[in-house]
Order: C-alpha cells, then structure tokens, then sequence
C-alpha cells in the first residue's frame, strides 16, 4: 500500500451491500478506487476545476492505475503518437483536455499504467448522432422530444451555477440531477439508439472496467478510474456487487 494510504484510511467504502458501511481501512488485497468526473472542455475555462486541479487531485491519488474514457484503438494511437512526438493528435483524445493535457504527461512523472475501458467507437457515436436528429424531426415523436427538452432544461436549473464545482460534481445532488435527465432519455429514446442508449452504453462500459478490475483483484492497486461526470453514477451502481473493491470519497481529494 502506497504512503497515501494513510492519510485516506478514513475514507474508504466498502461496496458489500446496498448500504455500504464506512470502515476505518481496506482489508489486505482490496483494490482501491475512486471515481473523478471530468468536464472535458470546460476544464479550460474552468477556475474551480481546472487542468491544473486535476492535475494535483491525481497526484494526490497517486494512483497505480487511471482507467480513461477512451475506446482501445483510439488509446493505442493516442499513446504511440504521445510517446513519439510528445502530443496525443487522436481524434476522440483531442476531446478530452483531462487525458492530452493531464493524464498523459503525468503517466511519465507518476509511473501509472492507463488502461482504456471505454466501448464508444466511430460507429456507434455516428450512429447515435443520425438517430438523435431524425428523432428530433419527426412529428411523430414530437411529444417525446418535447419531454426530453424539458427534462433538460430542469437540470440545467439544478446545475446552473456549479456546473464547474467539484465539490458539488462528486455530490448525490449532482449524480440525482443528472439521473433523472438521463433517465428520462434512455425511457423515451433507448430502444432507437440501439448500442448509443444510455442504459447500452454504460453497460459496455462498465463491462471493461469490470474487466480490467477482475485482472487485478487481490493485487491492493490503487486505481484511478476518470469518466464524463455524467457516468459517474452509472459506475458506482455497476461496482456495487463487487467485493473487492473499496472506494475513496473523490470529494476529499478536493480539498486542502
């Protein structure tokens, strides 16, 4: 167990049960987690969370792996042309600030490993894009369309103003906001975007994260696992079964 341990004991969760119990540290071979939700873009706009932020958060963590939000294909070429050339310049990779600008030149200082456990591919999001404009024009799905704009604009107003607060992103006020717009849009719209469903989606993501968790169970490693804040919820559901893991609180490496 790294030296980081220690001053984190207090904050680990153990994901047993439906109501999981706080315990004062892991048992020995538990695999460490914590899940930080990333706001793409607006890291670089962002005071509260910015780049730099988040830099010192990983840091903080100091993780012995960071699970990214990056398909396996689009990570190979993004880490060939960072180790090469010293820039990621991969299409999906250049959309996430977090990976280019933190996460890949921190995995040289900080010795991690990162491993890719997104199931996006061009296909699928290409996909989803053409449905999501044919559902928008069709008069016969106005009405849904019409609930979906709505479930929208209520979190927009839940969110309005701390969009960029981490404190607030890694909240159950946050996760229950964006629960109920996402809920709504995979009800009225997940059996038209077929894989690009938010319910499909999620499930495949969450099969390679379980994957890559499975390869190291028993190992004590501490892992990093770094998504769009919107899927965070949807993960810390996905790891309640496991017995295995424990997860630190993202919100206290936010503080001082």
């Amino acid at each position: 167990m790294k030296a980081l341990a220690a001053c984190l004991s207090t904050l680990f969760i153990g994901l047993t049960s439906c109501a999981p119990q706080t315990v004062a540290s892991p048992p020995e071979g538990a695999t460490i987690i914590s899940i930080v939700g990333a706001i793409h873009g607006q890291h670089r706009s962002s005071e509260r969370y910015s780049l730099e932020v988040l830099r010192q958060v990983i840091v903080k963590f100091d993780p012995d792996v960071v699970m990214v939000e990056l398909p396996p294909e689009s990570y190979e070429k993004a880490s060939a042309n960072f180790d090469q050339f010293g820039q990621v310049q991969e299409s999906r990779a250049d959309d996430f600030p977090e990976l280019t600008d933190v996460v890949f030149p921190l995995r040289k200082d900080l010795g991690f490993e990162m491993i890719p456990v997104a199931a996006w591919t061009p296909d699928i999001a290409a996909e989803r894009r053409a449905m999501e404009k044919r559902l928008e024009k069709d008069p016969a799905r106005a009405d849904d369309w019409s609930e979906y704009q709505a479930a929208i604009r209520r979190y927009n107003k839940a969110v309005s103003g701390r969009s960029d607060d981490p404190a607030f992103l890694h909240s159950s006020a946050y996760d229950e906001a964006v629960k109920a717009r996402q809920e709504t849009y995979e009800r009225l719209f997940g059996d038209d975007l077929g894989a690009g469903g938010w319910r499909a989606i999620n499930a495949a993501h969450l099969a390679h994260i379980n994957a890559a968790l499975d390869a190291v169970s028993g190992q004590e490693k501490r892992i990093l696992i770094l998504f769009g804040a919107a899927h965070k919820y949807k993960i810390l559901k996905g790891l309640e079964a496991r017995e295995d893991v424990f997860l630190a609180e993202p919100a206290a490496l936010f503080g001082e």
